[in-house]
């Protein structure tokens, strides 16, 4: 029972994939602001392992 329990409570905190992704480019985003270099996008989008078109997706 425990384990159920355990594994039902640690459900609550997963994302599906595409979710995560959101979550990431829109870090990116935060970080580099409005205006910012291809170098900068490329640079953190590296750091959050994503590429800079799956950031581009998003604004």
């Amino acid at each position: 029972m425990t384990d159920n329990l355990t594994a039902d409570m640690h459900a609550e905190f997963t994302i599906d994939p595409a979710t995560e992704l959101k979550h990431k480019a829109m870090c990116v985003l935060q970080l580099i602001g409005s205006h910012y270099s291809q170098e900068e996008l490329e640079t953190y989008s590296a750091l959050y392992g994503i590429s800079p078109e799956q950031v581009l997706k998003y604004i």
